[in-house]
């Protein structure tokens, strides 16, 4: 597995992999829009991420994108936000949690001081991941977001980079 900067020259892998675990990841996430999912509006997406104040990433295997990672709204305090897919027949493996250390690590060759997540009480694999790797639950928002026509808490959690 290797970890690449998310690129244009990635733009057909990573539609293939939003493509196939698009279910997956609407059952905990919003949508996307319908015009993310064409190979214009993947690279839209990556030029629009390569505009914004951070990082990111694909995790390829045999040139298979398995997850995607990122730093993203970059403070000039040193603070950001992370986030990470991680496709469904890659789940269970570990690859969340290699994702997130390699966001921690990269963070740190950033200088950066703290980092960011948000979950919704409906991944409670995601806010594994984060604890495992050193987060902990900053702030609750209960019933403060909806998914699917239910009601979710939201958590923001914190970690230190050192």
């Amino acid at each position: 597995m290797l970890f690449e900067s998310l690129n244009e020259s990635h733009a057909s892998k990573l539609l293939a992999f939003e493509l196939e675990n698009r279910k997956h990841f609407e059952s905990f996430i919003e949508p996307r829009s319908e015009s993310f999912y064409s190979l214009s509006g993947v690279q839209k997406h990556i030029v629009d991420l390569q505009n914004l104040s951070g990082e990111s990433f694909v995790l390829l295997e045999n040139g298979v994108v398995l997850a995607r990672a990122n730093i993203k709204n970059i403070q000039s305090k040193g603070s950001a936000e992370i986030g990470y897919r991680v496709g469904k027949s890659a789940t269970g493996k570990g690859i969340g949690t290699a994702c997130v250390k390699h966001i921690v690590s990269i963070a740190k060759e950033l200088g950066l001081n703290c980092l960011s997540a948000f979950v919704i009480n409906n991944n409670p694999a995601s806010e594994k991941v984060l604890l495992n790797n050193g987060f902990h639950l900053d702030l609750c928002i209960p019933n403060g977001f909806k998914h699917l026509g239910k009601s979710f808490h939201g958590f923001k959690y914190l970690r230190a980079v050192a």
